[in-house]
């Protein structure tokens, strides 16, 4: 293993060590990973001084153990030590299990457009309380059981989903949510939004944006077997940590397995929705076509959602900020497909939008070009100002 600065890179050498955004939440490349002129661009864009670097796959150390990485916990009371406890017994339950076998190479097919339509602007949470209300408690069984009442999560998106998708503005549906305490759930539904709203302009048919919903919905209940600690945690992950979260995908998979009545596309967009274009992802080092097109829809609207929602270790950005990280990393983490009709079909409502900029002031998104939807032409009093030739000039928030 050596060390090399960012100005000597070249394609193809073997990165030691992944590489975190600024924040540490993000895994932008995996160790192991051959680089590419376009990793380097995106190092260079983050500031990365100089990274480690090995000359063959072989030489990378082995991955962590199970043992090594529960070392790394760190319990403080007798409270936490039960939850690390049970997530020990939950860990070995899933290392029991056969979900590693189960990986599928998912070549999709065009797909028939059936637009689905409902009524009313209330918002979903309120016009549909007993669905959010029965998933939670769907959730919340987790933390003790390996099984979840599908029955009602598919009954309840059934009921839900001509809201979800009635109304393409999806950015004034998700502001309307009442914001709560339990983020992962909270997350869940914004995610099964957004995903049903994709699908939808993709031309998905009833039955795909049904499981595609559910799988969107599904996706991070792996989480819920993570001590509360680990997930409330306002300090950043170590690698260690990291690694141990990783697995919430496995866990969400291996749930599903046990559960009756989950179609296996459900299941796969489940167990995929970390893996990348570039085979730089995990639990599998998958790439292309091998993922799940749920799985693909899903990571870009998680990534979209957690970006633009305040988590305990970090402040939120601005929907611009999301939706630019997401351009950037079209083709290397996300599918270029999904990224084009997730971004064009967002900025369509753009438009007339208040915002603020990192100057201080307030404007109107007077324009958008449909080829740069990120960079819009924003009106401040008399002036207008083009985000395209101002690259210093970003929206922080929509007001």
């Amino acid at each position: 293993m050596r060390i090399v600065k960012i100005e000597n890179l070249k394609s193809g050498l073997i990165l030691a060590e992944p590489i975190f955004n600024r924040e540490g939440d993000l895994e932008l490349l995996s160790r192991g990973i051959r680089l590419t002129d376009r990793h380097i661009a995106l190092l260079k864009k983050l500031d990365v001084d100089h990274v480690r670097i090995v000359d063959e796959i072989e030489e990378l150390d082995e991955e962590y153990t199970n043992e090594e990485l529960l070392e790394s916990i760190v319990v403080s009371n007798e409270e936490e030590q039960k939850q690390f406890e049970k997530f020990v017994e939950d860990l070995e339950d899933l290392e029991d299990s056969h979900y590693k076998s189960h990986i599928r190479n998912a070549v999709n097919k065009q797909m028939e457009i059936n637009v689905l339509t409902g009524e009313g602007n209330v918002p979903i949470d309120v016009k549909h309380k007993e669905m959010v209300e029965d998933t939670k408690l769907v959730f919340e069984s987790l933390k003790d059981s390996n099984e979840i009442d599908i029955s009602k999560i598919k009954s309840g998106l059934k009921s839900a989903l001509p809201d979800m998708i009635r109304n393409s503005d999806v950015l004034m549906r998700l502001k309307q949510l009442e914001e709560g305490d339990d983020y992962t759930f909270e997350h869940s539904l914004r995610v099964a939004i957004l995903a049903a709203n994709v699908g939808k302009w993709l031309g998905y048919n009833d039955r795909q944006l049904e499981d595609l919903s559910q799988a969107a919905l599904l996706f991070d209940i792996g989480k819920l077997k993570f001590p509360e600690f680990i997930l409330k945690s306002t300090k950043k992950f170590t690698g260690k940590e990291f690694e141990i979260i990783k697995k919430h995908a496995q866990f969400s998979y291996s749930i599903l397995l046990k559960t009756r009545g989950i179609n296996s596309d459900v299941k796969f967009g489940v167990l995929h929705h970390h893996e990348r274009i570039d085979g730089s992802g995990y639990p599998f080092r998958i790439k292309g076509n091998q993922i799940h097109e749920y799985a693909k829809i899903i990571m870009v609207c998680d990534t979209f959602d957690a970006m633009t929602n305040d988590r305990p270790y970090k402040k939120k950005v601005s929907p611009f900020q999301a939706a630019e990280f997401i351009a950037w990393n079209s083709g290397s983490i996300f599918d270029p497909k999904i990224c084009y009709v997730f971004l064009s079909n967002l900025s369509e409502h753009y438009m007339g939008k208040k915002v603020l900029l990192n100057t201080g002031e307030e404007g109107t998104v007077a324009y958008v070009d449909t080829n740069l939807p990120n960079r819009p032409i924003v009106k401040v009093g008399e002036r207008m100002i083009d985000l395209v030739k101002e690259k210093d000039v970003q929206i922080v928030a929509l007001l």
